[in-house]
């Protein structure tokens, strides 16, 4: 009979191997840890502590070689990560190897000095589960664990984690997602309620200044707080106001604006940014920008108007601004006047182009004054053969029905144009009568509607009120009510309320257009002249649109331009003189020497007129002029002028 011999460890002489014994080997760690921000919390404490606590966790026979950690939002993207540098504001005392980034890169490396990374919580990984699992995969990848000092660690011969730890820490991710999404949505409530109450965030915007006023929490007042209002600083507020008068009544863009503003920083102080290191101490066109697309000039309080990203602030939709629900401080302008200049900024989008590399860019006659009038776009000029054109070149998707791919003008139509429109209308004889004639056509055709809309809008109002008496009267008459009752006629007297604004808005819009009707009598006082536009020198043909605030329509399915002028008796003094100045001529003209020494350009613009221009003694040119013109429209006429 044959006998088996028994391993020896059956019989128990020599006992079996433990599998779970621990890897005696000396472990390297690289420490990680993370601070949120560099002006709530204090690195040079908490980077310390996060320090302390993964010493205490340490498996026996390990050792920390390398200190990696950074000072930024452990929700940010993977790929800025690591690159902050706020960790050299502070005299942080642990040594820095280096940033996340530069802990994947020596990871990656095939001679890396350490075996693991370790860090007190998996929370100063990252904020958001996806990060700190990717984080660990891409570790896990490169053959280096990723420990926690406040989870369980068994170092074995097989892995340094289990299924229980691995469960632990997929909890734990969560939780700490949770508790930031929790978090930030209460911030989000506590600044909507912040603004809603007129209470504003941030520093003060241009045209205001901060008025300190008691903390509401009597515990938090005690302590020295406060909360802060916008209050008018008159000086600013007129630079304000002076800016949407030149984006709305002389349809300037950004960088025209800031121009003029730089002409007198005395009467225009230019605005000082958070950093004052940063001041260029003059406008700009963002600066601009940045003033006519603010709606709280209108006294409304706005909150979330752009989203902090790591690549800057990124403009948000109107519709997920949060609006005061009514002005809580002094409006510089209407709410109607910052729709105007919003619609201006939609409307001449096209030609805020990038300069053209010839020598005549930005030389054409009627440059943001000629407008499609299908699709309601500025048309811009091009050169072809030495002929200027202005096209319309609309995009596909914002293309109205009909409108061709592409519409060209030539100038020499528009010049034709408005010479019979200044000859008619403005500058010629007789033309009080033609504006009369116009006028009274006009009113006759709308009069009647407009005091047709009165009544109706007169009666619709009379009968909102009664409706909210007849509520009031019910409410007063009943003894016991329910609160769903209570609640559905206070929603019913609101719904009243709401359309009893809006009837009363367009109300005061009605007798508002009634009243300032155009009158004819306004250009009696202007001298007569007779003009060829395409003699006129560009400046001082540009000044004469400005001043009388020229805009040309052309209509491209009727082949018609239509000439349109708003005539301010404000603006009559400037005029004047403008009309005055053409009619006399080159400066060069009225002021040469008796030896004729008259200096002529030596630049001569092909297509713009018919000889060289000349200029003044000085060797500059003339007509250049920086005064700006303000006051309410007391004329406006439409007179179509058909081309060939």
């Amino acid at each position: 009979m044959v006998q088996v011999a028994t391993p020896p460890w059956l019989t128990g002489e020599v006992p079996p191997v433990d599998t779970s014994a621990t890897y005696e080997k000396i472990l390297w760690v690289a420490f990680m840890g993370r601070t949120s921000t560099d002006d709530l919390q204090d690195p040079t404490i908490s980077i310390p502590r996060q320090l302390s606590a993964v010493r205490k966790a340490l498996p026996p026979g390990a050792q920390i070689v390398a200190y990696y950690y950074d000072v930024e939002s452990g929700r940010s993207d993977l790929g800025v990560r690591g690159t902050s540098t706020a960790h050299e504001k502070f005299d942080i005392p642990v040594p820095r190897t280096g940033g996340l980034k530069d802990l994947l890169q020596a990871a990656s490396g095939r001679e890396r000095s350490f075996d693991v990374v370790m860090c007190e919580s998996i929370d100063r990984v990252a904020r958001i589960t996806y990060y700190s699992t990717r984080l660990e995969h891409e570790l896990e990848q490169y053959g280096v664990a990723l420990l926690a000092a406040d989870e369980p660690i068994v170092v074995t011969r097989r892995k340094l984690k289990s299924a229980t730890s691995v469960l632990t820490r997929r909890v734990k991710q969560g939780i700490s997602e949770w508790y930031v999404l929790d978090l930030l949505e209460k911030s989000w409530g506590g600044f909507e309620a912040h603004a809603q109450q007129g209470f504003n965030v941030g520093k003060a915007l241009y045209g205001y200044i901060l008025k300190q006023v008691p903390h509401p929490v009597p515990a938090k007042r005690a302590d020295g707080r406060w909360k802060t209002v916008l209050e008018l600083e008159p000086v600013r507020a007129a630079v304000v106001k002076r800016i949407f008068d030149f984006r709305i009544r002389l349809r300037l863009g950004y960088a025209a604006i800031a121009e003029r503003l730089n002409e007198d920083l005395a009467l225009n102080p230019p605005p000082v940014p958070p950093d004052p290191t940063r001041a260029r101490g003059s406008w700009c066109a963002s600066s601009v920008r940045e003033i006519l697309r603010n709606p709280k000039y209108t006294g409304y309080m706005v909150w979330n108007r752009v989203t902090s990203t790591p690549k800057g602030n990124r403009p948000n939709p109107m519709s997920d601004w949060v609006w005061s629900p009514e002005p809580v401080h002094e409006a510089i302008v209407s709410p109607d006047m910052f729709t105007a200049a919003q619609q201006i900024a939609k409307t001449t989008e096209r030609v805020r182009s990038k300069k053209s590399k010839t020598e005549n860019a930005e030389e054409y006659r009627y440059r943001s004054a000629v407008r499609c009038d299908h699709c309601d776009l500025l048309m811009y000029g091009k050169r072809r053969e030495n002929r200027i054109y202005y096209s319309c070149h609309p995009r596909r998707n914002a293309r109205p029905e009909g409108h061709a791919a592409a519409t060209y003008l030539n100038e020499v139509k528009v010049d034709q144009a408005m010479d019979v429109f200044l000859d008619s209308f403005i500058l010629g004889a007789g033309r009080e009568g033609r504006l009369q004639r116009i006028i009274d056509a006009a009113k006759a055709e709308g009069v009647a509607d407009r005091e047709a809309e009165q009544s109706q809008l007169t009666a619709a109002l009379d009968g909102v009120q009664a409706r909210r008496s007849k509520l009031i009267q019910v409410l007063e008459a009943a003894d016991n009510l329910e609160a769903e009752l209570i609640t559905s006629v206070n929603e019913r007297f609101q719904q009243l309320g709401r359309e009893s604004s809006e009837i009363t808005d367009r109300l005061v819009t009605l007798n508002l257009e009634i009243a300032n009707q155009p009158d004819a009598s306004v250009v009696a006082s202007l001298p007569t002249a007779s003009l060829k536009s395409a003699q006129v020198p560009i400046d001082l043909l540009r000044r004469l649109i400005q001043a009388f605030r020229i805009e040309i329509r052309y209509d491209p399915r009727k082949r018609q331009l239509y000439c349109t002028a708003r005539i301010s008796s404000t603006l009559l003094s400037a005029a004047q003189e403008l009309i005055e100045e053409c009619n006399a001529g080159p400066k060069s003209q009225r002021n040469a020497v008796d030896d004729e020494k008259v200096w002529i350009c030596d630049k001569p613009r092909p297509g713009y007129c018919l000889k060289p221009m000349l200029t003044c003694l000085n060797g500059t040119s003339f007509g250049r002029c920086r005064s700006w013109f303000q006051g309410p429209s007391r004329g406006l006429v439409a007179v179509p002028v058909a081309i060939s």
